[in-house]
């Protein structure tokens, strides 16, 4: 069994591809059904943001599980196997575990260092194993990677160091509108992108307003000082905007020249500076034609964002990814004397509790210090005893006589057989 992610991003893709591919949380479930029927295929998660769409899978031979994967991205996209093949990465193994959570704590992003992804990652996941996808091997290795996340964030400065595509965004949008105090901003999407400008905006400018197709979820960034306008009247909020930030799950775009030609005839060249997040795009291409219109999608703004924290931050990063990968190494190593190894401890344990048992009227007289002492002593022993045989089983795991090693153990201690456990 191997591990494998076969992917693109942003240093490889254009926004268009990247589009071609993604997956909506809409889609979720029928690209993960597709991926899972395919004869090398055992287990699969996809991940899908605005800057990459991969596909990670527990696949029963390595190249058949690469080109059910690789089939699978043509199918979605519809893209040729020619075009894909100078996009697309592949990793196995080790490889594909040190992308993963590299991805998740942020090294492989726009803006190294950012959050989001680390939520993208985790919320991909957990589609999986709600719908079936993902099984204990390849949710060890996310689980890992959300560990990896965690001690990146804790024990490093590097989100200190870096901004979100959200902060890019904004910082990209004031160098054609200055500042925001007298603004008004409307925000397309009331979803995690849209709540987070919602907190950075509030009490920062003139008014700020929101839009969402569920007219619920917009009301909810009514407490950060926003007023909710109806999606049916986007054109009155764009109308009122100097600035608009989108990112919605739409399939197809939400702003279009034929929405944006009316409504720009009649602010007297007053510009309009619009910030698209979303992949696919929320704002069609012709919008680029309007007068006075400045768009900035993904592309836009990841061309902005500076070469990323200090060389110390990154390395300490990369450290926690070289321990974690080598730790997940170690224990994937041991997992098939690992039984072995649970049963002989819980033997013993068993066996140093029916002794003591059976020694209870001479212990009765000990007081509650001289208990604990005596089951400090005798765990110790047990602790000892077993120290070298199961250093030695996790040392032989991986070698061609581990489980040989492992079934002498078993006959030497009287063990059941793991299918019996």
């Amino acid at each position: 069994m191997s591990v494998v992610v076969v992917g693109l991003n942003h240093r490889h893709a254009s926004l268009d591809q990247l589009e071609r591919l993604s997956v909506s949380p809409e889609e979720a479930s029928k690209a993960l059904l597709s991926l899972v029927q395919r004869p090398h295929v055992g287990e699969a998660v996809v991940l899908s943001t605005c800057n990459r769409v991969e596909v990670y899978a527990r696949v029963h031979r390595f190249h058949g599980g690469i080109a059910d994967l690789r089939d699978f991205l043509c199918e979605w996209s519809g893209c040729a196997r020619e075009e894909l093949d100078g996009l697309t990465y592949e990793y196995h193994d080790e490889r594909a575990a040190a992308h993963l959570f590299s991805v998740a704590c942020g090294l492989d992003s726009v803006v190294v260092g950012e959050r989001q992804v680390a939520r993208q990652v985790k919320q991909a996941y957990l589609t999986a194993r709600q719908e079936g996808s993902c099984g204990s091997q390849l949710g060890a290795v996310f689980e890992r990677a959300l560990r990896v996340a965690r001690r990146v964030r804790t024990q490093t400065r590097l989100e200190h160091a870096a901004s979100s595509m959200l902060d890019a965004g904004l910082d990209a949008a004031l160098t054609h509108l200055g500042s925001l105090a007298d603004r008004t901003v409307l925000l397309v999407g009331a979803g995690k992108i849209g709540t987070m400008a919602a907190r950075r905006l509030e009490g920062s400018v003139g008014r700020l307003l929101v839009t969402n197709r569920t007219a619920e979820h917009a009301h909810r960034l009514t407490t950060h000082g926003a007023t909710v306008v109806p999606l049916d009247e986007l054109d009155r909020g764009v109308a009122a905007a100097d600035l608009v930030i989108t990112s919605t799950a739409s399939p197809r775009p939400l702003i279009d020249g034929a929405l944006l030609e009316p409504v720009m005839g009649d602010r007297s060249r007053r510009p309009l500076v619009i910030v698209d997040l979303a992949v696919p795009r929320d704002v069609a291409a012709d919008c680029r034609e309007v007068d006075d219109v400045v768009v900035l999608d993904v592309d836009a703004v990841a061309s902005t964002v500076d070469s990323g924290p200090a060389t110390d931050e990154l390395a300490n990063a990369r450290a926690v990814v070289a321990e974690e990968v080598a730790a997940l190494a170690a224990w994937q190593q041991a997992r098939p004397v690992e039984p072995t190894i649970t049963a002989l401890r819980r033997q013993a344990e068993q066996i140093r509790r029916d002794e003591l048992d059976r020694q209870a009227t001479r212990l009765a007289g000990l007081d509650d210090r001289q208990r604990a002492a005596v089951e400090q002593a005798t765990r110790g022993i047990i602790n000892t005893l077993l120290h070298e045989p199961t250093v030695r089983l996790k040392a032989a795991s991986g070698h061609d006589d581990d489980r040989w090693r492992a079934e002498v153990v078993r006959e030497l201690f009287g063990l059941d057989h793991p299918s019996d456990d």
